[in-house]
């Protein structure tokens, strides 16, 4: 298959940082979300939303909440989803003009990312705390110029994450080892300066960090598959909140959605009260349509034992079963084939709270086998009109 081939060849490398004006050309008042386009921008779900208010007043577009939930409301501030700019977004969080952002490279192909701030309170959980602007201009004026300082080479990202997937990470709900590599590999560089010496630390402190670069490396790596006709390799996979939705190969920019399923799993200490499970948001399904996270729980123990009261007993034969081929670096199975899902796909993923609380937890959504089959059949009549 020329579009496995295709994926198997692309070699993603962390490049640069760049702010999203400059990286994106994004100007004006537009805000970035993940997933498929939400059914009313100007109305949110609240993870976004409260994102969205923290975002207009890192912006200073807003002086306070009350303002920005009045722009959003009118439009004024557009929402529009970040795989339209060739931005990977994490769960609930928004990117601006301002927002730094990684460059994942492939020779001239580029796919984009939010950059992580690390430890402590974050945009991507959804709640409206205070102290995540604080969180964002540090990452603005310190771990921008800082990464900058250490990217004075790429970083390969398949050699990292071939070693972590060894030492027991999904390469999504679990990226501790890739995340300890990451900053191995970064520590032989020239630090020299405060900012440098800062995102060094950030990276240590956050054992997430690595999921910030291997988002747009994973989408980079499965866009290398679009455009092949009659092919149903999945190249993207997304959740809004509202909606979770895929593309294929043959039919590049078409969705194919369904209600955006439960993240379940257990709840972390310290989640709010009360927590509910809520529904996938974010655009880091790609690595399980890659093939890992809820498609590669068999190299995470960790996971497999946390998640059991959530998962089938024959899980990882459904996962092997829905996966085209084996990467020749990674030496696991990858490319999920919208064909061969016959019940549902798996996310390994983050679980925020419905209500905008924060953070609740990770646990496992299950993607509905619906946006498969339509995909298919779409597929089989286009086919079916070409030869007409």
């Amino acid at each position: 298959m020329q579009a496995l081939a295709r994926m198997a060849t692309v070699r993603p490398q962390w490049t640069a940082v760049r702010d999203a004006r400059s990286a994106l050309g994004l100007e004006g008042h537009v805000l970035l979300h993940a997933g498929p386009p939400l059914a009313h921008p100007t109305r949110p779900p609240s993870p976004m939303l409260n994102s969205a208010v923290l975002s207009c007043l890192h912006e200073g577009w807003a002086h306070d909440p009350v303002e920005a939930e009045r722009l959003l409301a009118s439009g004024a501030v557009r929402l529009e989803p970040s795989y339209t700019r060739s931005v990977a977004t994490p769960l609930a969080a928004m990117v601006s003009p301002k927002t730094t952002l990684v460059e994942i490279a492939d020779g001239g192909r580029r796919y984009h990312a939010y950059l992580g701030t690390g430890a402590g309170p974050q945009q991507r959980f959804g709640s409206r705390d205070p102290a995540i602007l604080e969180r964002l201009a540090f990452r603005e004026n310190v771990l921008a110029p800082g990464f900058a300082e250490l990217l004075d080479a790429p970083v390969d990202l398949l050699s990292i994450a071939r070693a972590a997937i060894r030492e027991g990470d999904d390469l999504h709900n679990r990226l501790s080892s890739a995340t300890t590599l990451l900053h191995a590999l970064l520590s032989t560089r020239k630090a020299e300066s405060d900012n440098a010496k800062a995102a060094l630390r950030t990276v240590a402190e956050a054992p997430l960090y690595f999921l910030n670069v291997w988002m747009p490396a994973c989408q980079l790596i499965l866009l290398g598959a679009e455009g092949e006709p009659h092919c149903t390799l999945v190249t993207r996979l997304c959740a809004n909140g509202e909606t979770i939705g895929i593309q294929i190969s043959a039919l590049p920019g078409q969705w194919f959605s369904a209600p955006s399923p439960l993240v379940k799993g257990p709840f972390m200490k310290g989640a709010p009260d009360n927590p509910q499970f809520g529904p996938a948001t974010g655009d880091s399904g790609v690595i399980d349509a890659f093939g890992l996270g809820g498609q590669g729980l068999r190299h995470a123990p960790s996971l497999l034992t946390a998640f059991s009261a959530w998962m089938q007993p024959d899980d990882d034969a459904r996962a092997r079963f829905m996966l085209a081929g084996v990467h020749p670096i990674l030496e696991t199975p990858f490319a999920l084939d919208a064909s061969l899902v016959k019940t549902n796909a798996l996310l390994s993923t983050g679980m925020v709270s419905p209500d905008g609380r924060g953070l609740l937890g990770r646990g496992l959504s299950a993607v509905p086998v619906e946006a498969f089959t339509d995909a298919v059949k779409a597929c089989r009549v286009n086919k079916d009109a070409r030869h007409r």
